[in-house]
């Protein structure tokens, strides 16, 4: 924490309580005894000396007060220090608090140097650790069990204010006391770095120690996010960069999971530079086992702009539901995927289907396309046609033989279609009633006519086109009698007026 730098000992010393415990288990073998001189316990003394070197002394003068010789002077002084010694706080600044420091130390050394505690070894070196005695310091390495938890102990009493940026040289120290650089584990060899503000060799070490990069990831993101990485204070190149590049690997190792990759979407929204790139490779890559999980790519790739991961998925939908002959699935997901080319393909599929089967297998869809009708030209053209359909069923033979006529001559209607649309057109063109005008007769014949001529016309399609032919001609032949006949009254009506 940067606002507390001048204070860092406090948060080593609560560090160190969490993971070495002993004078917690020692107090409690020593409390559970009976006997009435608690001080011949085989843990007395060592407990008593663990709980001053890790700052607690409230716990030592408690089990100093279990002293049958509590009472004589030497362990009323040594009592009195304990109690008066100062402790950091944010109350107070780093200068008064050593000043305070300073004196109480001071106090310490002259109580050492008159004697007061000579009767008593174990006292007297309690008392030479207070004075922040090297020699007796250096002699609790031994009763240590690692360089860092001897670290701390010493810079209670020799460094209370010790700052970040020292902090490397003390554990230096540490480890050159432990034996060295060699004796390092990959735990050490973290603590270290820590220590030395070398973030990315922590990093680095974390990535080849764990088994996954869960850890090293979160941690330097809550440094980033904490602003505890601020740069006028820790030169460390490129740190944003190294933030972003373990988001990105274990965000990747999620997505390769089959029910964690929905986590990993979370991840790249927070890499600014590559996030976006990645998120959208890797979505397409996403297993679509079923059209829940398919709906929910779509979903993640709508809200982050990610069209085409929306188009590819819908068209993958759809190979896999003209797979399986569901052409009316297939096209649901065509016109969500707004490919023109996909969707032409299945309109073309659709009225193949119908040419063979004389009905359509979607009429749900088809009457219900909306605004989709427009994607492409085939699928408007396959919408209106249903839209035929739709009025030969409800009787209104006029409106059916208007639409009819503007679907063959707009040239809206495939080739291979419009001998079906011939073929519709002869019980219209056959009616007592004139449903077609001369000029609509003349260009439903220029279809025909053009038709006949088309050498590109597919041979079965050729083949239904030399059958029905004939009848094609006679039902156009006599609607344009009829038509004509029509028109003259008409004419000769309006004539009569005048």
């Amino acid at each position: 924490d940067p606002k507390s730098e001048g204070y860092l000992l406090p948060q080593l010393l609560h560090w160190i309580s969490l993971h070495f415990k002993d004078c917690e288990d020692g107090a409690r073998s020593v409390l559970s005894q009976s006997s009435d001189s608690p001080e011949d316990h085989v843990l007395y003394w060592d407990t008593l000396l663990d709980f001053v070197l890790q700052g607690r002394m409230d716990q030592a003068r408690n089990l100093l007060k279990l002293h049958t010789d509590f009472n004589t002077d030497m362990f009323a002084s040594m009592d009195q220090l304990l109690r008066k010694m100062p402790l950091p706080s944010n109350t107070v600044s780093c200068g008064d608090f050593l000043i305070k420091w300073k004196n109480w130390q001071m106090e310490v050394v002259s109580r050492v140097q008159a004697g007061e505690f000579a009767v008593y070894p174990q006292l007297n070196n309690i008392a030479e650790i207070l004075a922040g005695s090297e020699e007796a310091l250096d002699g609790m390495a031994n009763k240590c069990k690692t360089w860092y938890q001897w670290m701390v102990y010493r810079l209670l009493y020799t460094n209370p204010c010790v700052a970040t940026y020292d902090l490397g040289v003390y554990a230096q120290q540490a480890i050159d006391r432990f034996g060295g650089l060699d004796t390092l584990t990959s735990l050490d060899s973290v603590l270290l770095g820590l220590t030395e503000l070398d973030l990315p060799q922590v990093v680095k070490e974390l990535c080849m120690t764990l088994d996954g990069l869960w850890f090293p990831a979160h941690l330097l993101d809550i440094l980033c996010h904490a602003n505890s990485l601020n740069p006028n204070k820790n030169v460390i190149p490129n740190i944003a960069g190294l933030r972003e590049y373990l988001l990105l690997e274990y965000a990747t190792s999620l997505m390769s999971h089959n029910s964690l990759w929905q986590a990993g979407v979370i991840y790249f929204d927070q890499c600014p530079v590559q996030g976006r790139q990645r998120l959208e490779a890797l979505l397409e890559r996403v297993a679509l086992t079923s059209n829940y999980k398919a709906n929910k790519v779509i979903h993640i790739a709508k809200e982050r702009g990610l069209h085409s991961v929306v188009a590819s998925t819908c068209k993958v939908m759809g190979m896999k539901a003209l797979a399986g002959n569901d052409t009316g699935s297939a096209m649901t997901w065509a016109l969500r995927s707004g490919d023109a080319k996909f969707t032409t393909f299945l309109a073309d599929r659709l009225l193949a289907e119908y040419t063979q089967s004389g009905r359509f297998s979607s009429t749900d869809l088809l009457d219900n396309l909306g605004a989709s009708i427009i994607v492409s030209e085939r699928l408007t053209f396959l919408g209106k046609y249903r839209e035929f359909s739709r009025m030969r069923e409800e009787g209104d033979n006029t409106g059916a033989a208007d639409l009819l006529h503007s679907l063959l001559w707009s040239r809206l209607a495939p080739k291979y279609f419009w001998i079906t649309l011939l073929i519709d057109a002869v019980p219209y063109l056959t009616s007592d009633e004139v449903l077609f005008t001369s000029d609509q007769t003349y260009q439903l014949l220029q279809c025909l006519e053009e038709l006949i001529k088309d050498t590109s016309i597919p041979e079965k399609h050729r083949i239904v086109l030399e059958e029905e032919e004939t009848a094609i001609r006679l039902a156009v032949a006599k609607n344009l009698a009829l038509a004509l006949i029509k028109e003259g009254d008409n004419n000769g009506g309006s004539n009569s007026v005048y």
